[in-house]
């Protein structure tokens, strides 16, 4: 599958949330482990919850559009 980054939180001190395009014109996120039990949300298998902060989808989404 390949990446391509499309938008992040800039942070420069390592791994942060950021968003990905793929070449299906379907997104990836990167972003922080929910568990789902907390978030009080049954998951189909082989499906994950993220956080990321609101700013990141919005910076991201400007730049495909």
């Amino acid at each position: 599958m390949k990446l391509t980054f499309v938008g992040g939180s800039g942070c420069a001190t390592g791994p942060c949330p950021t968003v990905y395009l793929t070449e299906n014109d379907t997104f990836v996120i990167q972003g922080f482990a929910v568990d789902p039990a907390e978030a009080e949300i049954a998951l189909p298998p082989g499906e994950l919850l993220v956080e990321v902060p609101r700013y990141v989808i919005e910076n991201a989404l400007t730049r495909v559009r």
